[in-house]
């Protein structure tokens, strides 16, 4: 089974206030996630290391599954 990533409150805070000041790259990530596309679909989407951008945005807690 896919993994479907969603914002958690922390990345929808961030979104709306860019109170963490993630760099553009990861912002952008960040934004993409929907909770409605996988990893793979992601992956596509993100261009510039993907599997390390999701990997340290689920870690800091912007993203879960």
């Amino acid at each position: 089974m896919p993994t479907i990533f969603r914002k958690t409150a922390k990345g929808v805070h961030e979104i709306e206030t860019r109170e963490y000041r993630l760099p553009p790259r990861v912002r952008s990530a960040l934004i993409l996630i929907d909770g409605k596309r996988d990893g793979a679909a992601l992956q596509a989407l993100i261009l510039q290391q993907a599997d390390a951008t999701l990997e340290w945005l689920l870690e800091q807690g912007f993203i879960g599954v």
